[in-house]
C-alpha cells in the first residue's frame, strides 16, 4: 500500500494538541477560537506537500534539503537546520507533559497503591521502559499502523459524539459555530487569547515538528527508491506519479486531523466551557472524559481512557523515534557521526531516541508541573519559533526543486498565501502579547 507516511504522521498529529490543548482552550475561550483551530489544521497542507516533494524527488533528508538555504553553515550544515533543532529540543517540553498525562490516566484506571504521586511516578517509569523496549527492538514498527488506526477510530468516535450531542441540552447551535468563525478573539483577555492562538498554530494539524519528520517517513517507506535516479529513463513520469501519491497521503492526513480536531474543540466548548470545568493536573485526562460520559453515559469512561491512552502514547513513541532520526541526521551532517553505514545509523537512532525518553522522564519527575502547562508551553514554542523558521525554509527550497516536477503556479500561489496567513497570525499574536496593539 503506497499511502502510509501520512498515517504515521497522523499518529503524531492527533495527540496532545487535540486531546489536551484543544479542549482546554475551548474551555477557556468557548467557541471564539474555532477559526484558529480550523486554520491551524488546513493551512499547512501546502508546506507538507512541498517539503515532501523536494525530499522525494531529490532523495534528500530534511537536513540535506535545508542545507540549500542561504546563510552561514557549520561544517556544511545550514544554520536553519541547527536553529530549528535547538527550537525543537525546547519544544520537546510537551513530551514530559504527555508522560505525566499518560501516567495520571493509568493511575486513574489501575492505581499502583494508595499514594497518587507514587503511583503516577511509577506509571511514568513503566511507560518509558515499555517505549524504550518497543523502539530498541523495532517492535513498534509492527504496531504503528494498528495504533494509528486505533487513534483514528477513537477520534472518529468524538465526531460521532458531536452528532449525538445535538440531541442533548449541550447541543451546538449554528450561531455559536458562526461566532467562532469571525476571526476574532472574542470578549477575552487579548494576551491570553493570543497565547492560545500561537499555541494552537504550533499544536494542530501538521505542525513544524511533523513537517520536519515527514520526509524521514517518506524515505523509509521507500518512495525515493521507487522514483529512482534523476538521470534514469522515465524518471519524470515516476516522480510525478509519486508526488501525486504524496499529495493524496498528505491530504488524507490533513482531512482527518481537521475533522477530528474541530470535533474535539466543539465538544470542549459545548460541555467543558458551559459546565465551567477546567481540566488540570495529572488527572487532566480523567477530567476530560466528561466529553464522552456526558454524551454516551458512564459506561464510555473506560472507552475514552483507552482511546486517550492510544492517542497520547502513539504520539510519545512517534516523537521519540523521529527525534532519534533527526538528531542522528544533524550530527551526521556536521560530520560528528558517521551516518553512512546502515548499522551505525540505527545505533544512533536508538541512542538519541533513548536520550529523548530519559530526558523527558527526568523533566516529568523533576519539575512537577501540571501536564497541560508543559504541553501548551512546548506547542507555543513550536508555533512561535519553529513554524516561521521552517515555513520560510520550505518556501526557499520549494522553488529549487527540479523544474520538471516543481509545483505549478496555482500551488505556488497557495503556498505563498498560506505562509503569509500564518505569518500574519503570528505577528498579530506577538504584538497583542506585547501590548503594542489592541483588539
Amino acid at each position: 500500500m503506497a499511502i502510509g507516511p501520512g498515517i504515521v504522521v497522523s499518529g503524531s498529529v492527533i495527540g496532545s494538541g487535540e486531546l489536551i490543548n484543544t479542549p482546554i482552550q475551548a474551555t477557556l475561550f468557548g467557541f471564539a477560537l474555532l477559526w484558529a483551530v480550523i486554520l491551524s489544521c488546513v493551512i499547512k497542507y501546502f508546506l507538507q506537500v512541498e517539503i515532501g516533494r523536494h525530499c522525494l524527488v531529490h532523495n534528500r533528508t530534511t537536513i540535506e534539503a535545508l542545507n540549500l538555504c542561504p546563510g552561514p553553515k557549520v561544517r556544511g550544515t545550514s544554520w536553519v537546520g541547527l536553529a530549528y533543532m535547538v527550537c525543537y529540543t525546547v519544544a520537546l517540553a510537551s513530551v514530559p507533559g504527555m508522560l505525566v498525562a499518560i501516567a495520571g490516566l493509568l493511575h486513574a484506571v489501575m492505581p499502583l497503591g494508595s499514594d497518587a504521586t507514587v503511583s503516577t511516578d511509577a506509571w511514568a517509569v513503566i511507560v518509558c521502559v515499555l517505549t524504550f523496549v518497543l523502539l530498541w527492538h523495532g517492535l513498534y514498527s509492527e504496531l504503528e499502523k494498528l495504533v494509528a488506526l486505533l487513534v483514528v477510530g477513537f477520534s472518529l468516535s468524538v465526531v460521532v459524539a458531536l452528532f449525538l450531542l445535538q440531541g442533548t441540552s449541550y447541543r451546538v447551535t449554528g450561531e455559536e459555530v458562526e461566532s467562532g468563525l469571525r476571526f476574532s478573539l472574542g470578549p477575552h483577555n487579548p494576551r491570553q487569547a493570543a497565547f492560545a492562538v500561537i499555541s494552537l498554530l504550533g499544536a494542530l494539524g501538521t505542525t513544524a515538528s511533523e513537517l520536519f519528520m515527514y520526509p524521514y517517513w517518506i524515505l523509509e517507506k521507500g518512495y525515493g527508491r521507487f522514483v529512482g535516479r534523476q538521470d534514469g529513463p522515465g524518471w519524470v513520469d515516476r516522480a510525478r506519479g509519486w508526488v501525486r501519491v504524496l499529495q493524496v497521503d498528505a491530504g488524507a492526513c490533513t482531512l482527518v486531523a481537521t475533522v477530528i480536531t474541530a470535533a474535539y474543540f466543539l465538544m470542549g466548548a459545548a460541555i467543558l466551557h458551559r459546565g465551567h470545568l477546567v481540566p488540570s493536573g495529572s488527572a487532566v485526562v480523567h477530567q476530560l472524559s466528561a466529553v464522552f460520559t456526558r454524551v454516551y453515559g458512564d459506561w464510555s469512561y473506560l472507552l475514552f481512557m483507552f482511546g486517550a491512552f492510544c492517542t497520547l502514547y502513539s504520539t510519545v513513541v512517534v516523537v521519540a523515534a523521529a527525534t532519534g532520526r533527526m538528531w542522528a541526521d544533524v550530527l551526521s551532517s556536521v560530520k560528528l557521526l558517521d551516518g553512512g553505514d546502515e548499522r551505525a545509523r540505527r545505533r544512533y537512532h536508538r541512542l538519541f531516541q533513548s536520550l529523548c525518553l530519559l530526558g523527558s522522564l527526568g523533566v516529568a519527575l523533576g519539575l512537577r508541573q501540571p501536564p497541560e502547562r508543559l504541553v501548551m508551553f512546548g506547542q507555543y514554542v513550536n508555533g512561535l519559533f519553529g513554524t516561521p523558521l521552517l515555513m520560510a525554509a520550505i518556501c526557499w527550497i520549494a522553488f529549487r526543486t527540479d523544474r520538471r516536477v516543481r509545483m505549478n503556479w496555482v500551488m505556488a500561489i497557495l503556498l505563498v498565501a498560506s505562509v503569509a496567513a500564518i505569518a500574519v497570525c503570528l505577528a498579530v499574536g506577538v504584538l497583542l502579547q506585547a501590548g503594542l496593539i489592541r483588539t
